[in-house]
């Protein structure tokens, strides 16, 4: 299953979504540590021109307006009227020219593509696993059947079983002791920036709390709050175009300095933000999956902030019952407590110390 037959895992994940990105790119850089041939695919690089190039505006559409971004999600539908047919076609010929047997799907709308090449390689032995970056099953899944005996399916957080099937570690780093920490705060709204986090910062900033703020636009930037750190990611950046070396990268991410302009890098590991969550108290956010990725991964508690959709809603519910977070308004009505938050990070790190390492899984069974 490794390089050393010839054989590719192939990554099967979306540059719309982080959730749906950084994942992919995780595993596609730690399997490949582990002596497998690997490559990542993104769905907007098989989509019609017009669909891929509105992502950007659509992105921008939902940071500003969270109740847009809501109404939208409840509207998505099956994207296969969005895909380049000619573009699929040539995808699936490679796939089928190299016998592609091995596929991890992140990303749900993957399903109409991944159903095609099975349906067009009825005796190769293919193996899909399909992993859930959310405690339910999310939108992009929703609207696929997923009986399929070459399918296995795949949860890091299971609200249904209230457990942690697998972990994904985003780096071999152990946690950080809680009282060796930065003092401060990271709070974001996702990879889009979306929900009420901004509404939050104020407030903040009145008790004396240091954030680190990712923000994800020029007027993001209006109104600085001292003491706040503040964070760009590369507006511009588009996750679906390779670099000058053929590969897919984590976002470009730099500290605002000023009025200076901001200095964008992308560590080659792991993303950039991930050195915030390490360092800091807590992540105050909305429950994405990404944003649990990150929680457990570095054992820092959750502070949950409004969700987008049910299954993000599901997704706090979990992290709440498992000790590993806390409803912003709850942790506001104990003084904003460090003490409380520290008893939910004993809590991660002990859950990080049983759960299966997916990765190191996959790899045994190989």
């Amino acid at each position: 299953m490794n390089g050393e037959n010839g054989e590719t895992l192939a990554i099967l994940c979306s540059g719309s979504s982080l959730g749906a990105y950084v994942p992919g790119l995780l595993l596609w850089r730690q399997f490949a540590e582990k002596g497998f041939e690997t490559d990542t695919f993104l769905l907007e690089n098989y989509l019609l021109a017009e669909k891929r190039d509105n992502i950007l505006k659509t992105k921008l559409a939902f940071h500003r307006n969270f109740s847009i971004a809501r109404i939208a999600q409840k509207l998505t539908g099956d994207i296969t009227h969005s895909l380049d047919q000619e573009k699929v076609s040539k995808l699936l010929s490679a796939w089928q020219q190299k016998q592609h047997k091995r596929f991890i799907v992140i990303y749900g709308f993957w399903m109409p593509i991944i159903e095609q090449y099975l349906s067009m390689e009825p005796g190769l032995d293919i193996a899909v696993d399909l992993c859930h970056m959310d405690a339910v099953t999310s939108v992009s899944w929703k609207l696929y059947n997923r009986t399929n005996p070459r399918y296995r399916p795949i949860w890091f957080f299971s609200w249904q079983d209230k457990s942690l099937p697998y972990r994904l570690s985003v780096t071999a780093d152990e946690p950080i002791a809680y009282a060796k920490r930065s003092g401060r705060f990271l709070i974001h709204g996702g990879g889009w920036g979306l929900g009420s986090y901004q509404d939050k910062i104020p407030e903040l900033a009145t008790h004396g709390i240091p954030l680190d703020v990712t923000v994800y636009e020029n007027q993001d930037l209006e109104n600085r709050q001292l003491g706040n750190r503040y964070f760009l990611i590369d507006p511009a950046w588009k996750a679906w175009e390779r670099d000058e070396s053929g590969k897919h990268h984590f976002p470009p991410f730099g500290e605002v300095m000023g009025d200076d302009p901001v200095v964008f890098s992308h560590n080659p590991s792991c993303p950039e933000v991930y050195g915030l969550v390490r360092h800091n108290q807590a992540i105050i956010s909305k429950p994405g999956g990404a944003t649990l990725v990150d929680s457990l991964s570095a054992a820092t508690p959750l502070i949950l902030l409004e969700p987008y959709g049910e299954y993000e809603q599901k997704n706090g519910e979990l992290w709440e019952s498992m000790g590993f977070a806390i409803s912003y308004q709850k942790w506001a009505d104990t003084g904003y407590s460090t003490e409380v938050l520290e008893d939910l990070h004993v809590n991660l790190l002990t859950a990080r110390a049983r759960t299966i390492n997916y990765v190191e899984a996959y790899s045994n069974a190989a």
